[in-house]
């Protein structure tokens, strides 16, 4: 899988699962560990263990070599590291505590870059699953 599909596929999946404030900052100027930071809210511990699952799985069946994760059994801040692109899955409190995105406010910003295409992916998806009815 290419990186930017790489980016494009978890913001998707973390939005899926109704992450908030998503934030894809370019890294690659500032790190030299990783090219990418997806930062997502969710609103408790067990939203944030559910964005992680559904990423770790997904990104598995995708063939995208295992992440590897911390804090997920505490759901304060999940990290996932893809190598090219690390995943941070905050709590809300979590995210303002630890102010990353204020830490790394000199990287380039490309949220809006992924956000559209995503987001018409979301709307696609919605109208499938409206199209198919409710389920029992």
């Amino acid at each position: 899988m290419e990186h930017e599909e790489l980016i494009e596929n978890c913001l998707f999946l973390a939005l899926d699962k109704k992450a908030e404030d998503p934030k894809i900052l370019d890294m690659v100027e500032s790190l030299n560990i990783t090219d990418h930071f997806l930062v997502v809210s969710a609103e408790n511990r067990r939203q944030a263990q559910a964005i992680a699952s559904s990423l770790d799985v997904e990104m598995k069946h995708a063939g995208v070599p295992k992440a590897r994760i911390e804090g997920y059994s505490d759901g304060w801040w999940i990290l996932m590291d893809f190598d090219s692109l690390v995943v941070h899955i905050f709590q809300s409190e979590a995210r303002e505590y630890y102010g990353l995105d204020r830490l790394w406010a000199d990287a380039k910003d490309e949220t809006e870059l992924y956000l559209k295409r995503v987001e018409q992916r979301i709307a696609e998806r919605r109208e499938e699953l409206d199209a198919e009815g409710p389920g029992i």
